[in-house]
């Protein structure tokens, strides 16, 4: 049996065992949640990758406050895979941080490259702090690895004078939002409702997780990789269904063009996580203050679920030498709302009362979207990514761009996904179980 096997694939009380031999050795340190490791008996620095513009400002404001445990940032600049890669070669140079954010579907990738290390004594007080969705995708196998920092609860932006002028309602019901789309290319030909472009893959799996299971779980003694399950084709055949009726705007959404869409009127509305609205407020010059926020539809009459979309996690790298310090720092970083905010970032955390900055109001009408989007939050449908997850994005994104050139389609999509995510899984020594 393989390492790998065990580490991910075995009962939990096995992997915590075994992920802890592997992060041991004669000159690591001492376990976050040992004695030795309670708190610093001198001042200790902490090295922190991230990519966020205005982090700079938030350390310097933690290093005035914390004499005690000082933080030094390093921009990790790039795609999230070049900051993937920068972490694999500079743990292999000796020369990696002790935290670093990342989004969540990189961590079981992170795990299996055996990158980060446990911290979950250390964090276990910090719990009460989070989402349960959001501190489900820290824990692993019965580890936590550090701490959310972003969310990205689905919601629906559009324009609520133009579904004046259609004579549409806000639809509750996925039945209902077909038939408002249809309604927009009657009444306006050459507009549509929504659109679901080539690069839209992480768009359709958000899509899809509010009504499926999740794809990836672990059960006894493996992974059990579920893609094509009913309810994801159901979801898959609905938006191949708007496609083929010629209902969905193609855009692809990280084109210019998408928000050109969207300021001249082409398109009405986003269905997207909770980092949507700042993007539409500065981007957007079309309808400003006409813009409004709904739920995301449901598939039943009556029902609340969204998903999530988006976010990351403040994480504990294998070879720091405090990681209770940085998850105290991780922890501030994630439950300071100005700091939130400041990032632009959506909170992770529970919140009963939540602000919207100024800008993001005013192209909202005047209102506390932010709040909304925190009460969309408590309805996130749980969710899991898989160890071969950053090999599947590519998969996906090929997969994407055949449904939008005709080429391919969405369920083609979720079958050459299952495929390939069984095929990596296996290569890497990982047991894998399907329904």
């Amino acid at each position: 049996m393989s390492v790998n096997r065990w580490r991910w694939a075995a009962p939990v009380a096995v992997v915590a065992t075994g992920l802890l031999a592997a992060c041991s050795g004669g000159s690591d340190p001492a376990p976050a949640d040992s004695p030795e490791a309670s708190g610093p008996a001198e001042p200790v620095t902490i090295e922190y990758w991230s990519g966020l513009q205005g982090t700079d400002a938030l350390v310097d404001e933690w290093n005035a406050a914390n004499p005690d445990i000082q933080v030094k940032l390093s921009t990790s600049d790039g795609s999230w895979a070049e900051q993937f890669a920068k972490l694999m070669a500079a743990q292999q140079a000796g020369d990696a941080p002790c935290m670093m954010l990342m989004p969540y579907d990189y961590i079981p990738s992170l795990l299996v490259a055996d990158a980060l290390a446990p911290v979950t004594e250390a964090v276990a007080e910090y719990e009460d702090d989070y989402l349960a969705s959001t501190w489900e995708l820290v824990n692993y196998a019965g580890e936590t690895y550090g701490v959310p920092s972003g969310s990205g609860p689905m919601a629906m932006y559009y324009r609520a004078d133009k579904f004046a002028e259609l004579g549409i309602e806000v639809p509750t019901t996925w039945q209902e939002f077909e038939e408002a789309a249809k309604t927009v290319t009657l009444k306006a030909p050459g507009t549509y409702l929504i659109g679901l472009g080539g690069d839209s893959h992480t768009d359709f799996v958000s899509l899809t997780a509010q009504k499926s299971s999740p794809w990836f779980e672990i059960t006894d003694d493996s992974w059990k990789v579920d893609v094509t399950n009913a309810d994801s084709r159901a979801v898959a055949e609905y938006w191949q269904g708007l496609r083929d009726e010629g209902l969905l705007n193609l855009t692809n959404r990280w084109d210019p063009t998408f928000y050109n869409d969207l300021s001249e009127g082409r398109q009405l509305s986003v269905i997207g996580g909770a980092w949507q609205a700042p993007l539409l407020a500065a981007n957007v010059s079309g309808g400003a203050g006409q813009w409004a926020i709904a739920p995301m539809p449901n598939w039943e009459e009556g029902d609340v679920a969204t998903s999530m979309n988006g976010g990351g996690a403040q994480l504990s790298i294998k070879g720091c030498e405090h990681p209770a310090e940085a998850m105290k720092f991780a922890n501030w970083l994630t439950t300071d709302m100005d700091a939130i905010l400041s990032l632009k970032s959506f909170p992770a955390m529970k919140t009963d009362a939540m602000t919207t900055p100024d800008d993001v109001k005013a192209f909202f009408g005047g209102a506390e979207i932010n709040q909304e989007l925190a009460e969309y939050a408590l309805a996130m449908r749980p969710w899991r990514y898989s160890p071969t997850w950053t090999a599947g994005m590519t998969t996906l994104g090929d997969s994407m761009s055949a449904f939008k050139d005709g080429t391919g389609t969405l369920t083609d999509l979720l079958e050459t996904l299952q495929a390939q995510q069984i095929e990596s899984m296996e290569d890497l020594g990982i047991t894998v179980t399907t329904p």
